[in-house]
């Protein structure tokens, strides 16, 4: 149990210690020996309040109402700011240091809480206690009294620790392994934190905005390797989704990514940057999976580089590890309805149809008016031969994006007419409309409708634009009926470096 005597302390300048943690409230900061983190001020907010309640449960109800003062605030956002805690912590939720989840009822902060000045009067005491740094600090010559502020202790400790050292003419080596990681300022980082909402919206506003935030967030803070991995990633997806030009994109992408290696080596923003172009642009599988495993083993909670490293399992066949990177970027992520959608994704190209069903579903308990969520369900239906359940889907999916119900009495009839290809046969003959369609998605569409030497020749616009979607020509199930013509087979063999 946590005593209550140091409560009082925790608001104070010079802040309190969770488990190996300094924590300073007012610069939003925490410090683990040379490791520093900074932490948006709500979440900075949600874990002063934990400390005063150190050891106890406390409500999501009450979390909101004193952090966040009676505003309306959802408990998605009181879980993403939860996960945001954890992530400074290097907490694991299914296996917690820091916080704790009680299954619908609220959080517990379970590591050790005092204050800074007990835990910087122990080190001290603890240092003391070291018969060499005794006696060698008895013997340094007395000097007047200075008072100083308190969070200037472990300091003071430092530099009485390094005299008595010299002055005992012992000789110590300390090696520094851990790693220094940047810390951004908090505009910037907010910054960084819109782009990547806007990156997930899948649209080309929402492209454009997480462009606009990532060039904010370098300008704010140009040492940030974050925000340079975040632009290459937006200029990646544009490519993929087929809004803009592989051939303009690809350059941009590398350049940003390389840039946020350049500013950390070992930037785990930066490899899985550089691993997603090798595998949207240049198709080469190897390089890819090499690059995102760095980035995985450099910060195992980094969301972006399990949900890469799910996609290119996929691409690769290799089914089992693609739902298990996916599943791990969901854990990671679980207030955000592409996670899930992701999963479904992964989960149908392997076959696991149900599954894939399962997880859409769930994605639109989240949000029940996401589009892409019903698109992710009409296919995975699709694929499990239900038709009926398919078109139902996507017409929901059209609905709540505006199509008007005029429009969709007609594609209804369509459907009764001629079923699912006259469905597909009206997106294809579709002009305009802002809705993205790249040469890979159109030849999916082809294949889909019977019309193959259409989907063949959209395949080979889409090999010589580099198309990032076209990564997935040996898996997509859309083009079994094309696996038997040489001419797919020529596109299919020359994508993937398949080692």
């Amino acid at each position: 149990m946590h005593s209550s005597a140091t409560n009082g302390d925790k608001t104070r300048p010079n802040g309190f210690v969770v488990g190996e943690w300094r924590v300073s409230p007012l610069l939003n900061l925490l410090a683990r020996g040379d490791e520093q983190v900074r932490l948006e001020p709500r979440v900075m907010d949600v874990l002063v309040h934990l400390a005063k309640r150190a050891d106890e449960l406390v409500s999501k109800e009450e979390l909101i109402e004193q952090v966040w003062k009676g505003r309306y605030v959802t408990d998605d956002v009181l879980s993403v700011t939860i996960y945001s805690l954890r992530k400074a912590f290097g907490d694991d939720a299914r296996r917690p240091r820091y916080v704790e989840t009680i299954s619908r009822r609220g959080y517990r902060l379970i590591a050790p809480v005092q204050s800074a000045t007990a835990a910087s009067t122990r080190v001290q005491t603890d240092l003391l206690e070291v018969p060499q740094l005794a006696g060698a600090a008895a013997e340094l010559p007395r000097q007047p009294e200075v008072r100083r502020p308190r969070r200037y202790l472990w300091l003071t400790v430092a530099v009485t620790v390094a005299l008595a050292v010299s002055a005992a003419s012992a000789v110590w080596m300390l090696t520094v392994a851990r790693h220094r990681r940047h810390v951004p300022t908090a505009e910037a980082h907010e910054a960084y934190l819109k782009g990547r909402y806007f990156l997930d919206q899948r649209s080309i506003r929402g492209w454009r905005q997480a462009l606009e935030q990532f060039e904010r967030a370098v300008a704010l803070d140009p040492q940030d390797p974050a925000a340079q991995a975040g632009l290459a990633d937006t200029y990646s997806a544009m490519s993929d989704f087929g809004v803009a030009s592989p051939a303009e994109m690809r350059p941009r992408a590398m350049k940003a990514a390389q840039r946020a290696l350049e500013l950390d080596p070992r930037s785990a923003e930066g490899q899985e940057a550089v691993g997603r172009v090798q595998f949207l642009f240049d198709w080469d599988f190897a390089a890819a999976e090499r690059s995102l495993a760095r980035a995985v083993a450099l910060d195992p909670d980094y969301m972006p580089a399990h949900q890469a490293m799910a996609w290119l399992k996929s691409a690769r066949g290799q089914h089992a590890e693609a739902v298990a990177a996916a599943r791990r970027a969901l854990q990671l992520d679980p207030v955000n309805t592409a996670r899930y959608t992701e999963l479904a994704w992964v989960l149908a190209l392997s076959g696991r149809h149900g599954e894939a069903l399962m997880e859409t579903e769930r994605a639109l308990q989240l949000n029940p008016r996401s589009f892409e969520a019903y698109l992710m369900k009409g296919w995975a239906c699709e694929l499990a031969g239900q038709a009926d359940a398919a078109f139902a889907a996507y017409r929901e999916g059209l609905r709540l994006s505006g199509v008007t119900e005029e429009s969709l009495r007609r594609i209804e009839a369509v459907y009764r007419a001629e079923g699912l290809a006259g469905y597909y046969r009206r997106w294809l003959n579709q002009r305009g409309g802002g809705t993205p369609m790249s040469d890979t998605w159109r030849a999916q569409l082809y294949a889909r409708v019977g019309e193959l030497d259409r989907a063949i020749e959209s395949l080979e616009h889409a090999y010589q634009k580099r198309e990032g979607a076209l990564a997935w020509v040996n898996v997509e199930p859309s083009f079994q009926p094309l696996r038997s013509d040489a001419r797919f087979q020529q596109i299919a063999a020359r994508v993937g470096h398949r080692k």
